[in-house]
C-alpha cells in the first residue's frame, strides 16, 4: 500500500521527537494488562487523535507517552467518512502508563491497546456422497435429496436450498478477515476467489490506483502487500471452503455457495494478530464496496480478542454504514459472553450505523448439542451453526476436520451470501432479521442464545425480504432551556422495534431539519448547537428498517427561546514564569462570570500562533510542559462560551530555562 499522508501535526511532532521507529518484528511480543487478562502487544498503543488537533498538541501527547511513530492508520474508508486517522505508535513506557499519559490530554479523542486476537478453530463432490460434510446437510425425511448418507437434521440445510436450485453467484461477495488468508489457488477454490481486474501481478504498481499495490487478490495488511495466504497455515482456507468451495465439480467439498466471490483481508501471520492491522483489513474491504462497487455483502471474522477497542468499533461501523454484515465467531472459551465480552462478537454497530450489523455465532455438533468448548450469551451471541467436525478446504490443495466457532461463522457467512443472490434488494438489516427469524428452534441454544435457533439455510432462501412495520412513535416530549447554548429533551418510549430515535430541529419560521439521531432505548437527548437568542421548535421519531414513526413534538409543539448570551469579557494580567525544571507555568485573571472555558495560545519565537490547550470555565493558570531548552515564546488567553471568544489577554513573552 502507499504510505498514507500523515497529518502534519502528527508527522511535526513524530520529527521533532525523534519519533518514527523501525519496521515491525516478525512476531510482535506480548503482555497482558492485568494477570489473567487479555494480551495486547507489548510497546504499543493506539491513539485516536481529534479533528483540529495542533502540532503542540501532538508533540505533547508523543513527549507524555513515550511514543515513536509506527504508522499513521488513514485507510480510504476512514477517509470516506471524515476520519483523520488512527495512530499506531510504539512506545518506551510500560502500555498502561502511556494510556494514561496521553488519553486526556488535549487533543486526543482516546488511546487504547493494541489488543492481540486469536482464531477460533481447533484443529459428484466425494465427500458430501460419502456424508462428511454433515454441515451442509438437511432433515430430508429421510433422504429424499442426495444419496442415504446425506441426510442430518442439525446441518445448515444448505442441501435442500442446492436441491432447490440456489447455488450462488459470483456476483455477490464475501470479505475473508483472517489471520492466514486464503490459499487462492487451491483447486476446489480457485474459481471462487477474486482477481482484481485493474491490477497487475507482481510488478509493484498500483495499477487500479486504490491505494494498494498488487492487490490481485486482496490485501495483507500485517505484510502491507499482497501475498493474501500463509502455505503452512489453513484457518482462513478452511473458513473460505465452507463459503464457497465450488460444487458440482467431482472434487473435494462444496460450500454454502458453489459460485460465489471471496477476497482475502489478510492480517496476521502464526495463527494471530493485532487490533491496528485488523482494522486495516476491515477497512479494505469496505473500500472495496464503497469505492470500487464490489457487492460485498458480509464480513467473515473468525477470530476474536478479549479487549475492547473503539478504534476496532469504529472499523465495525464503517462496515456497517456501507451495508455489509460483520459476522463473526463467539470464541472457544465455554464462557457466557454477556458476561465475559469478545470482540468483534460482542459490538454493537446500532448507535453509529442506525442498525445493529454483527452476528455473532456459537458452535453446535452432529447431534445439535452446544459444542463443549464454544461461547454462549443469552442477549450476545444469536445463533448457532455448524462448528464440530467440519471437512473443508486447507493448504496446498488438501482437506481437513477442523472443529470450533472458527468454522460455525462461514456457515453463516455463506448462507448470507445465498440470500443475496436471490433477494438483491435487502439491506443488510432486512438479511440480518430474516437469517435469524428463520432459525431451526434447538434444545441445546434455547435460553443461551438470543434466538435460540441455528442456521437453516433453507428456511432462510424461501423468505422474501421482510419489511418491517415501522415502530410506534414516542410520547411526551419535552424540552427545556438550559443555557443559551443548550436545550435538553426528553421523551417516552413507546416501542419495542425501534432502531433509534431521529430529533429535528426547526429555527422560528424555518423548516425542521434533522438534528441526531439517537440509539434504541435512548430517551433522553442534549442539542448542544442551539445558539443565545433565538426559538426552536422540536421533534422526535423512532424508526427502524421499515420506516419512521409519526413525529412527536415537543411541548405540544410550542417553540423554546434560548437566553441571549454576551461574549464573555477578557482575562487581564496574564504571568509567565519559567520554572527551573522546564515548563513555564501562567496565570491570569478572570475577568467574567459566563463563559465556557478558556484558550491558551503559544508562539515560538516568530512563528504562527497556535492553540496550545483549552480549559474549562473558572480556570485561571496552566503551565505548558512541552517547551524546548532555552527557547523564546509568548503567550495569550482568551475566554470563550457559545456566543463567541473575548478579546485576548495581554501578550507576555518568557524564554524557557
Amino acid at each position: 500500500m502507499k504510505p498514507p499522508l500523515l497529518a502534519p501535526s502528527l508527522l511535526a511532532a513524530a520529527l521533532a521527537a525523534g519519533a518514527i521507529s523501525s519496521a515491525r518484528a516478525q512476531g510482535p511480543p506480548v503482555v497482558e494488562l492485568h494477570p489473567g487478562g487479555p494480551a495486547c502487544v507489548a510497546g504499543e498503543i493506539l491513539v485516536q487523535f481529534k479533528a483540529g488537533v495542533t502540532e503542540v498538541q501532538t508533540a505533547e501527547a508523543f513527549r507524555r507517552g513515550g511514543l515513536a511513530l509506527k504508522k499513521h492508520i488513514h485507510t480510504p474508508a476512514m477517509q470516506d467518512v471524515g476520519r483523520i486517522g488512527l495512530t499506531h505508535a510504539a512506545t518506551n513506557l510500560p502500555v498502561q502508563a502511556a494510556i494514561n499519559a496521553v488519553s486526556r490530554l488535549p487533543g486526543v479523542e482516546f488511546a487504547e491497546p493494541n489488543w492481540i486476537v486469536s482464531r477460533q478453530a481447533e484443529a459428484n463432490d466425494p465427500f458430501y456422497l460419502d456424508g462428511s460434510l454433515w454441515g451442509m446437510l438437511s432433515d430430508d425425511n429421510p433422504f429424499a435429496i442426495g444419496p442415504a448418507a446425506t441426510t442430518n437434521m442439525f446441518g445448515s440445510q444448505a442441501e435442500k436450498a442446492w436441491a432447490a436450485g440456489f447455488t450462488g453467484s459470483r456476483d455477490v461477495f464475501i470479505g475473508i478477515v483472517d489471520t492466514s488468508g486464503i490459499q487462492y489457488d487451491h483447486p476446489d477454490l480457485a474459481a471462487n476467489i477474486w482477481t482484481n481486474p485493474g491490477e497487475i501481478a507482481d510488478n509493484g504498481l498500483d495499477d487500479d490506483g486504490n491505494g494498494y499495490v498488487d492487490d490481485l487478490h486482496g490485501w495483507n495488511a500485517f505484510g502491507d502487500n499482497g501475498t493474501v495466504h500463509d502455505i503452512a497455515d489453513g484457518h482462513g482456507t478452511h473458513v473460505a471452503g465452507t463459503i464457497g468451495a465450488a460444487g458440482g465439480n467431482g472434487i473435494g467439498v462444496a460450500g454454502v455457495n458453489w459460485n460465489v466471490s471471496m477476497v482475502s483481508g489478510k492480517f496476521g501471520q502464526n495463527g494471530s494478530g493485532s487490533y491496528a492491522d485488523a482494522i486495516q483489513a476491515i477497512d479494505y474491504l469496505t473500500a472495496l464496496k464503497t469505492r470500487k462497487g464490489l457487492n460485498i455483502v458480509a464480513l467473515n471474522n473468525s477470530w476474536s480478542g478479549a479487549g475492547f477497542s473503539q478504534a476496532l468499533l469504529d472499523a465495525v461501523t464503517r462496515a456497517a454504514g456501507a451495508n455489509i454484515l460483520v459476522v463473526a465467531a463467539a470464541s472457544n472459551n465455554s464462557s457466557n459472553n454477556d458476561l465475559t465480552p469478545v470482540y468483534p462478537a460482542n459490538y454493537d454497530t446500532t448507535p453509529g450505523a442506525g442498525y445493529d450489523a454483527v452476528i455473532s455465532v456459537a458452535g453446535i455438533n452432529s447431534i445439535g448439542d452446544k459444542r463443549l468448548t464454544s461461547d454462549w450469551g443469552a442477549t450476545s451471541v444469536d445463533l448457532g451453526a455448524p462448528g464440530e467436525e467440519v471437512l473443508s478446504t486447507v493448504p496446498t490443495g488438501a482437506y481437513a476436520l477442523k472443529n470450533g466457532t472458527s468454522m460455525a461463522t462461514p456457515h453463516v457467512s455463506g448462507a448470507i451470501a445465498l440470500y443475496a443472490t436471490t433477494h438483491p434488494g435487502a439491506t443488510a438489516a432486512q438479511s440480518r432479521y430474516d437469517l435469524l427469524t428463520t432459525g431451526a428452534p434447538t434444545l441445546s441454544l434455547s435460553g443461551i442464545t438470543a434466538t435460540g435457533a441455528r442456521l437453516d439455510a433453507a428456511a432462510l432462501m424461501s423468505t422474501a425480504p421482510t419489511t418491517l412495520p415501522a415502530p410506534g412513535g414516542p410520547a411526551s416530549v419535552h424540552a427545556v432551556v438550559i443555557s443559551g447554548a443548550q436545550v435538553d429533551l426528553n421523551w417516552s418510549d413507546q416501542s419495542n422495534d425501534e432502531w433509534g430515535f431521529a430529533i429535528e430541529r426547526a429555527a422560528a419560521g424555518q423548516a425542521f431539519v434533522l438534528a441526531d439521531t439517537v440509539a434504541w432505548n435512548m430517551t433522553t437527548y442534549s442539542d448542544r448547537t442551539a445558539r443565545p437568542g433565538n426559538s426552536y421548535y422540536y421533534r422526535v421519531k423512532a424508526y427502524n428498517p421499515g420506516g419512521g414513526s409519526a413525529y412527536a413534538s415537543a411541548n405540544g409543539g410550542s417553540a423554546v427561546s434560548t437566553p441571549a448570551v454576551s461574549v464573555p469579557g477578557a482575562p487581564t494580567g496574564l504571568q509567565a514564569t519559567a520554572l527551573g525544571k522546564g515548563g513555564i507555568s501562567l496565570t491570569w485573571t478572570d475577568r467574567s462570570n459566563n463563559e465556557n472555558g478558556f484558550q491558551v495560545e503559544r508562539q515560538t519565537g516568530t512563528a504562527a500562533w497556535q492553540v496550545l490547550t483549552t480549559l474549562p470555565a473558572n480556570t485561571i493558570g496552566f503551565t505548558d510542559a512541552s517547551t524546548v531548552k532555552s527557547t523564546a515564546y509568548s503567550y495569550r488567553v482568551r475566554a470563550s462560551n457559545a456566543a463567541g471568544f473575548s478579546s485576548f489577554s495581554n501578550l507576555v513573552s518568557v524564554k524557557s530555562r
